[in-house]
């Protein structure tokens, strides 16, 4: 699935990608990135709509609407996002500043994040 925009005929990539498999591929699209416990993305790009990390992701990760990261995920690289999302069981640390505009936590986070909105702290969350 792919659309052409109206103002500036921008090809524009709709799709959702399952990744269950070792892949070495850049994603480009509007739709939704999910890397399985069985998957591993490794040293790509990704600019996605949305990304469900799962299992593995090596390089630079951009997630225009939401990312979340459950308890098997495991992240290298940079990541950019408009809201982080982590779900109860999950433990992540991060070394690097994390700039969002929303955060939902409900596990655990380890990192200095700057939210330009709101952060919801659940009450099983750590912080």
């Amino acid at each position: 699935m792919s659309t052409i925009c109206k103002q500036c005929s921008t090809h524009l990539d709709l799709c959702d990608y399952h990744v269950a498999s070792i892949v070495l591929k850049s994603f480009k699209t509007a739709g939704k990135l999910v890397i399985e416990k069985t998957g591993y993305v490794h040293d790509t790009a990704a600019v996605v709509g949305d990304a469900v990390i799962k299992g593995k992701f090596r390089g630079n990760l951009v997630a225009d609407r939401s990312l979340t990261i459950y308890p098997t995920g495991e992240i290298s690289g940079t990541i950019k996002t408009a809201r982080l999302v982590i779900p109860l069981g999950t433990r992540f640390r991060w070394h690097e500043p994390i700039r969002v505009r929303t955060a939902e936590i409900y596990g655990e986070l380890t990192a200095r994040l700057h939210a330009d909105e709101s952060v919801l702290l659940a009450s099983t969350a750590r912080f």
